[in-house]
């Protein structure tokens, strides 16, 4: 039976790599596919010891693609699956009338099919130089270090939405900026013990019982209501 009825939810935020999709960052995806990774593996090392800034992180990291065609990367990313139990999330949020945004520190090349898929409204995260159809090593950073809660906040105000009626979701310290405009806080498989701790709900492995757990809470009306 489904609980005490709540606010409506009106807005799901929700992070791709390691929420709705498998792989934990598509930058080591495709290092790892393209044989890159011990060259990766410097410069996630600088920035883990803050010798260098998250921006000069992703430069560098999107500089080793240089010369690879979209349609090989597309190609890769489209075989990194997604979680079980990620679409038919989605779906019963959007069945439910609720505003589906993505945002992601990774690129478009990746979101964008996500966004396709589950019929997102909104979608941010960086963007690989491209030229004829080929990564020129360049990337616009859209996601800086903040960024997330910046796009949250903006899409809040902007459809007067307020954090009970918010939903996020995400599994990496930087998705705290999330949770701190949400009332709904889903960590799924967390690889942060503050995300974990400040989450409403922890889903393990995948989000399968997400949809039954989100009925029970009164925050969706079970199937034939």
């Amino acid at each position: 039976m489904a609980g005490t009825a709540k606010s409506p939810l009106r807005l799901a935020v929700l992070d791709v790599d390691g929420t709705l999709k498998q792989a934990e960052s598509p930058y080591a995806y495709l290092h790892e596919r393209l044989g890159l990774g011990h060259l990766a593996a410097e410069h996630r090392s600088l920035a883990l010891a803050g010798r260098i800034s998250y921006g000069e992180w992703l430069r560098r990291d999107v500089a080793l693609w240089r010369g690879q065609p979209v349609s090989h990367l597309a190609a890769l990313l489209a075989a990194n699956p997604y979680l079980p139990g990620a679409l038919d999330f989605v779906a019963a949020l959007k069945r439910a009338g609720i505003r589906v945004a993505l945002v992601s520190a990774g690129f478009t090349l990746n979101t964008d099919p996500v966004a396709a898929d589950l019929c997102a409204d909104d979608v941010l995260a960086n963007e690989l130089g491209v030229v004829d159809g080929v990564l020129d090593g360049t990337a616009v950073n859209r996601v800086p270090e903040g960024g997330k809660g910046a796009f949250v906040r903006a899409l809040m105000a902007r459809h007067d939405i307020a954090p009970e009626e918010t939903l996020a979701a995400g599994d990496t310290h930087g998705d705290l900026e999330l949770f701190e405009h949400a009332s709904v806080r889903l960590a799924v498989n967390p690889r942060s013990a503050e995300l974990r701790a400040r989450a409403t709900a922890v889903f393990e492995p995948d989000l399968v019982g997400a949809v039954a757990w989100l009925v029970q809470q009164g925050y969706l009306a079970a199937a034939g209501d």
